[in-house]
C-alpha cells in the first residue's frame, strides 16, 4: 500500500511540474492558417496577453528561417484606421487580421510605397511577439506559389 501511495504522489508531482513548465514557457498563443494564401488567425489559449501589432514574415532559405523585408503587416482586422503599437488579446480571445497580400510593402492595406512588389515563391511563416518582445509565437510553414498572369490559359 505504501508503494502505491508513493507512486501516485510521484505521478501527481510530475504532472504538476509539467503543467508549471507549460505555463512558464509562455505558450498559449497559436497562429492558425485557416485557408487561402495570406489568411491567418491569432488564438489565445491562455491568460490575457498584449501582443506587438507588427507581424514578421520569415522565409525558409537554405534550411534556415530568415526575416523578409515585408512591412505594413499588422494584427488588425480592418484597414480603416492606423495599426496600433500593441493589441490586447483576452483569455481565449481570437483575432482574424486582414490577410497578407504577398507583397513586400502593400502587405495588407493600401500603402504609399516607392518600391513594392510580390515576395518570391517559397516557404514562409508568420512571427508574432509579445508587446515586450520577450516571447514570440510562430505559425506553421505555408507555401507562396508563383503567381500566374491574369488571363493566362493553361
Amino acid at each position: 500500500m505504501g508503494y502505491l501511495r508513493c507512486h501516485t504522489v510521484g505521478a501527481a508531482v510530475c504532472a504538476g511540474m509539467a503543467l508549471l513548465a507549460a505555463a512558464a514557457s509562455g505558450g498559449g498563443v497559436d497562429i492558425e492558417l485557416p485557408g487561402k494564401f495570406g489568411e491567418f488567425r491569432v488564438v489565445n489559449r491562455g491568460a490575457a496577453i498584449r501582443l506587438s501589432a507588427a507581424v514578421k514574415v520569415q522565409q525558409k532559405t537554405g534550411g534556415e528561417w530568415r526575416d523578409t523585408p515585408v512591412t505594413n503587416l499588422h494584427l488588425r482586422d480592418s484597414c480603416a484606421k492606423p495599426a496600433p503599437e500593441c493589441v490586447s488579446l483576452g483569455a481565449e480571445g481570437r483575432l482574424q487580421p486582414v490577410p497578407w497580400s504577398g507583397n513586400y510593402c502593400s502587405a495588407q492595406c493600401p500603402a504609399n510605397c516607392n518600391l513594392d512588389g510580390p515576395a518570391p515563391p517559397g516557404i514562409y511563416r508568420y512571427v508574432v511577439s509579445s508587446c515586450d518582445h520577450k516571447r514570440r509565437f510562430v505559425s506553421a510553414a505555408f507555401e507562396k506559389r508563383l503567381e500566374e498572369p491574369k488571363g493566362a490559359v493553361r
